[in-house]
């Protein structure tokens, strides 16, 4: 069967088409493991900045909860410590005053109780130092968490960026695949189209091919393995029966004329001679008569089946007289001419009727 053109050109659309889809598919899996990758990291650097602003909160909500403790109390803290502060001072006043009156027994008196009173204010000066460096110590421990989490935040924007550019160029891969693929279908589609409309017009033309083996009187054993070509002239050659090919070794040959005339008709492994000629022999017997009329090798024009044709009488290579009859349509070696052969046998016996 000859191939058909169309037929592959579409096959080779379709298979470019299978190679860029087939590409496309691995360009989009490798940004889907970008991608994935990039989430992943995300999903990590997210946890880990989640986890740094719990502490911080927490160091944040401990701070809130000293100063909200400590705060009232150092705020209480500076008013005892003033009014303790300002009795010592009326006290000692009246220490002074009365030791000045030689009232030593005030004065004593006086005086304990400005220590007292000073011993009161050192405390509340000593219990806000307390307070004050818990609300520094929570706030320091406030502060060192911040570098970690800032850390954490600026990793986390990062791979967020990442995963931004990764998702795009995976959605990106994503079309281009769905592109590819689609332009796969439709070639794929198109190359299937014009296989099935080969088929039926191959289907339609063996069947053709049957209908005139058949007409020709090919044996029907043959007719589903058959070689068919049409000459210039018109003629169809049919062969069948060949080992290995319809027009192997051993194949038989029928030739039929446009009018469905067979003129020739040699079955499988039957021996080539003029008894395989359908019409009258008698051109053949004239030719073979002119060349015996004429002897020895030579060359002469005459008129063969209707056709105007050139004989030549001369020796094969193993010794057997031979005649060579060229004629056709076209003049003896015009396109689509006839080589017939005919070897001496008692009586000389065509072997061959050839469309050259």
């Amino acid at each position: 069967m000859p191939r058909d053109l169309e037929l592959d050109r579409l096959k080779i659309v379709q298979d470019q088409a299978f190679q860029e889809m087939q590409s496309a598919r691995r360009d989009q899996d490798r940004a889907w493991e970008r991608r994935k990758a990039a989430g992943e990291a995300l999903n990590r650097l997210y946890q880990r900045k989640d986890d740094a602003h719990q502490r911080q909160q927490r160091a944040w909500e401990e701070l809130q909860r000293v100063r909200d403790r400590n705060g009232p109390r150092i705020d209480s803290l500076n008013d005892q410590q003033e009014r303790a502060f300002q009795n010592m001072r009326d006290a000692f006043d009246r220490a002074s005053a009365a030791h000045e009156s030689r009232d030593g027994a005030s004065a004593r008196s006086y005086a304990d109780e400005g220590h007292r009173y000073k011993a009161e204010a050192q405390d509340c000066v000593a219990e806000r130092r307390q307070l004050g460096q818990e609300i520094r110590d929570a706030s320091d421990r406030h502060k060192s968490t911040q570098p970690d989490f800032q850390d954490a935040k600026r990793e986390f924007d990062s791979a967020r960026s990442e995963h931004h550019r990764a998702k795009d160029e995976h959605e990106r891969e994503q079309s281009r695949y769905r592109a590819a693929k689609q332009n796969f279908e439709g070639a794929k589609e198109a190359f299937h189209e014009r296989l099935e409309r080969v088929r039926d017009e191959r289907k339609s033309k063996q069947e053709d091919r049957r209908s005139l083996a058949q007409q020709a009187g090919v044996p029907t054993q043959y007719l589903d393995e058959i070689w068919m070509t049409v000459k210039p002239d018109g003629r169809v050659h049919i062969f069948f029966g060949g080992q290995g090919s319809p027009d192997g070794p051993g194949h038989g040959h029928y030739v039929m004329e446009r009018s469905g005339h067979v003129v020739y008709a040699r079955d499988p492994y039957q021996e080539h001679g003029s008894h395989n000629f359908t019409d009258s022999e008698g051109d053949y017997e004239a030719i073979i008569g002119a060349v015996v009329a004429q002897g020895g090798e030579f060359g002469f024009n005459c008129e063969f089946r209707g056709y105007h044709a050139y004989v030549e009488s001369n020796v094969n290579r193993q010794g057997q007289e031979k005649i060579d009859v060229y004629y056709g349509p076209h003049g003896p070696f015009g396109p689509g001419h006839h080589h017939a052969v005919a070897l001496r046998r008692d009586p000389y016996t065509f072997i061959a009727d050839e469309l050259r």
